[in-house]
């Protein structure tokens, strides 16, 4: 059994960084896949805080069962997803596996896996069109968009144009010269 002052291992599983204020002189800061030991009374009183089961429940992942048991948190097993996890079953999981943790995974691994979906390019179409009709996000067109965005950030090469045909020269006309001098 866990005490109040034992320190717990929470790990940050949102894309960005997660925070919460405790009281008006504590908040805290996750950056993107940070881990922090924390004591479990700030975990236990974070539950009572506004949205802060929410944080525990989505986006912050507590790795010790015994912890979750102390703030009665019954979780899937895709909450413990690592961002390793989540690319494996994006490229290699079947449909299944797939539609599995489209149901039962929580908000921070789907934002997790839209984010990696994206960016990495996922070839299979029908996970893309299952993701997208999850999250609302369609993941067809964000990839798409990141194409266009990087081919424009790419500087265009351009090479110096010759010409097929050579040019005649011509001779120099000669400056006309005065018949009368204007004197001033």
């Amino acid at each position: 059994m866990l005490k109040d002052t034992d320190l717990v291992v929470v790990r940050n599983r949102n894309n960005g960084s997660t925070g919460y204020s405790l009281d008006k002189n504590f908040h805290r800061e996750f950056e993107y896949n940070e881990t922090k030991k924390i004591p479990l009374s700030e975990l236990k009183h974070l539950t009572f805080v506004p949205g802060g089961q929410y944080i525990l429940d989505n986006y912050l992942v507590v790795e010790s069962q015994e912890a979750l048991d102390a703030l009665n948190m019954t979780v899937e097993p895709e909450y413990f997803y690592t961002e390793e996890q989540v690319e494996d079953i994006l490229f290699n999981g079947s449909i299944d596996a797939f539609a599995d943790f489209l149901d039962f995974a929580p908000n921070g691994a789907l934002e997790l896996a839209k984010t990696i979906a994206i960016k990495e390019q996922i070839p299979d179409v029908r996970k893309r069109n299952m993701l997208s009709e999850k999250t609302g996000l369609n993941i067809n067109n964000a990839i798409m968009v990141n194409e266009i965005m990087d081919a424009d950030d790419e500087p265009e090469v351009t090479e110096e144009k010759q010409r097929r045909v050579p040019i005649e020269e011509k001779k120099p006309e000669t400056a006309p010269t005065r018949r009368v001098i204007i004197k001033k």
